[in-house]
């Protein structure tokens, strides 16, 4: 085991901490300080007295202590993101007087710890720091709400570095546009700031997030969950945006980090500068913003049993799962569905001489799907998280009901679960169906014999596989009903389920565990070998093919449970962004109105990065879209930057 996986498992096994620690940016010599170094405290007002200050911005500040840490007995909440109106509507006072009306001693006991301990760090970093204007808005957490943009953004950074001071991971920013409306508007109309000086907070606010940027990563360097929502149907079904929708576009655009994102709510109603706008800064290859589409999220967040409200208002969480801020305990990433696992255990258990064509080798998939859900629904309902004082104070409806949100105490009580697998699951049944069923060149048993031997000494077999035309993300009527009956029969094992909370259950078809999943996983029916790539996410392996795609994934189905994300993701070279211009923003706007439910792209050539995995000190700011994150292509693993070479090389028909 490498060391810095035995400090990831000393950590997480003694203090159940995920610190995101990176080798590169470790000196081995360092690492044993930090195990020696890092202090665990059980208390808030204990953590708070002992954070180490630190901060070197202009106009802000942020500071967060890599060395302190907090105590949690069960997993820690993480993905979610609190509603900063709230915290800049009320004071500690205002929650003070919440807290005094809890019957539950011990709850109050706890909220009363936390307290203390935020106004502790309030008063030394108030006494560190010599800017009188942070010192001033500092100081008014504690007694009155945020009355400046500039106020209000400072107010966002205190409680945001809290929650990652307390190992909360991927915390997102929320609807940062919408959330900063009338502060903006009201100094800008009273003359308090010009809006070259709101560019210039916004951009040291961004470079600020940026900066802890490997600390907060999680699974890789990048995944941070540091999303920015943008834009936005209202209620009344308008669309949303302002001057700050249009500015912090261009501030990341040209600043050119992997960090924050930025996911924009798009809508057939939305100004067409704004997707231009958009446009253009994908098209710097830094692989934001996603786009989420409001026309077909929102109905489906309200069909699933949100109200439409929040429907309205809502974000996503460390990728692309809608949920409601500060409503919600929903934690959308419990774990993956493989939908390749119970072909693989047919395909092992089963007397495959049984298995005479296509809907008999569909029955027995249905079986084995189901039972593999009872296991999977088994084990994460057997979880259990931590108590989380910091989030119940920020969730509504915790300090009413007197519960913590780990207990129930959300309005919303959703497990979430992404999935991995489905597009090499329908690939094999085709190519079985193909090869077995109706050409019948081989029969179950000696194509299950090759497969299971690796496609060894039979790579015209594999080539013959990989060459069928009609697949998982072509527009054939065949396949999009195929995928749909699938993931219906998942929608209908989940769909009157109670979780351990007392909420529902939720999925979607995208999933970070493309790679890591499919490590240990045989060889598929879609010619995918031994430890080789699950698909990714909605896509296709056929070169440009971007409006076949985007009409399969605008004929799945999303109503019901399906609606824990479900990206298309697909590769576009620069250049053919930049020379067809108007063209791609009509796609881009039709696609909309086609109906997909959320998008993100690759801009970036196979060239550029087969260079860059060979000369990586030719490409020290190359980024590329990963998951739902992007990331610095030379900070990612060797499987990763091959996988995306491969992508990029069947894109441009050279694979």
């Amino acid at each position: 085991m490498k060391l810095i996986s035995k400090l990831k498992f000393f950590l997480k096994k003694n203090y159940k901490i995920n610190y995101s620690l990176k080798l590169k940016n470790i000196k081995k010599e360092n690492i044993f300080r930090i195990l020696l170094k890092t202090k665990i405290s059980k208390s808030y007002v204990n953590l708070f007295k002992n954070v180490k200050l630190n901060s070197k911005y202009n106009y802000l500040y942020y500071s967060i202590d890599y060395y302190n840490a907090l105590y949690y007995k069960e997993m820690i909440l993480g993905n979610l993101t609190i509603d900063y109106n709230d915290i800049l509507e009320f004071s500690l006072k205002d929650y003070e007087n919440k807290i005094s009306k809890i019957s539950d001693k011990k709850m109050q006991d706890k909220f009363n710890d936390l307290i203390n301990g935020i106004k502790i760090l309030i008063d030394r970093e108030v006494e560190f720091i010599d800017n009188i204007d942070i010192k001033e808005s500092l100081e008014g957490i504690k007694y009155r709400n945020a009355n400046s943009f500039k106020d209000a953004l400072q107010r966002i950074l205190f409680f945001n570095q809290l929650l990652w001071q307390t190992n909360h991971s991927l915390i997102g920013i929320g609807r940062l546009d919408l959330i900063l409306d009338s502060y903006y508007k009201k100094d800008i109309k009273t003359k308090k700031v010009t809006k070259i000086e709101v560019n210039s907070l916004l951009e040291e606010f961004l470079k600020i997030l940026h900066e802890d940027y490997y600390y907060k990563s999680a699974s890789l360097a990048g995944d941070t969950g540091q999303i920015i929502i943008l834009g936005g149907l209202t209620n009344k079904e308008e669309y949303f945006c302002n001057d700050l929708t249009y500015m912090l576009i261009d501030i990341l655009k040209d600043l050119k980090e992997p960090d924050p994102k930025i996911l924009l709510r798009v809508s057939e109603k939305m100004p067409k500068e704004l997707l231009n706008k958009s446009i253009k800064c994908i098209a710097t290859g830094i692989g934001c913003p996603l786009f989420a589409n409001d026309d077909v999220i929102i109905p489906n967040l309200i069909n699933f049993g949100y109200k439409k409200e929040d429907a309205y208002n809502y974000v996503t969480a460390a990728c692309w799962e809608p949920f409601i801020a500060s409503k919600s305990f929903d934690q959308s990433n419990m774990e993956s569905i493989v939908f390749a696992e119970p072909l693989n255990s047919l395909l092992e258990n089963e007397n495959l001489n049984e298995i005479k064509d296509k809907n008999s080798l569909l029955n027995k998939y249905y079986e084995y799907l189901n039972n593999y859900l009872e296991e999977f629904k088994k084990k994460n309902d057997a979880k259990n998280f931590s108590k989380d004082i910091l989030l119940s104070l920020f969730t509504k409806n915790c300090i009413k009901n007197e519960k913590d949100i780990a207990n129930g105490g959300a309005i919303y009580n959703n497990y979430g679960f992404t999935s991995v697998g489905l597009s090499n699951t329908i690939n094999s049944i085709l190519s079985i169906n193909k090869y077995v069923f109706d050409d019948k060149e081989y029969t179950l048993e000696k194509f299950n014999n090759i497969r299971k031997n690796n496609y060894i000494d039979n790579d015209i077999i594999v080539k013959k596989i990989k060459s069928i035309n009609e697949k998982y993300g072509t527009d054939d009527e065949e396949i999009v009903n195929l995928t749909n009956e699938i993931i219906k029969k998942v929608s209908k094992y989940f769909e009157n389920k109670i979780n351990p909370l007392g909420g529902k259950y939720k999925f979607g078809l995208s999933s970070p565990g493309y790679i890591n999943l499919a490590l240990n996983f045989p060889a598929s029916f879609d010619g995918r070998k031994d430890g080789e790539p699950f698909g990714v996410h909605i896509s296709s392996d056929k070169s440009n093919g971007y409006t076949e795609l985007i009409n399969f994934a605008s004929m799945l189905d999303y109503s019901d449970n399906r609606i824990n994300g479900n990206v298309i993701d697909f590769f576009v070279t620069p250049n053919f962004i930049d020379n067809n211009f108007d063209k791609f923003s009509d796609f881009i706007y039709k696609s909309i109105k086609k109906g997909f439910y959320e998008m993100q792209m690759n801009v970036v050539s196979s060239k550029e990065l087969i260079d860059a995995k060979s000369n990586p000190e030719k490409y020290p700011n190359l980024i590329v879209r990963v998951w739902g994150f992007s990331a610095y292509f030379n900070d990612l693993p060797e499987e990763y930057k091959n996988y995306l070479i491969e992508r990029a090389l069947k894109n441009e028909g050279n694979s």
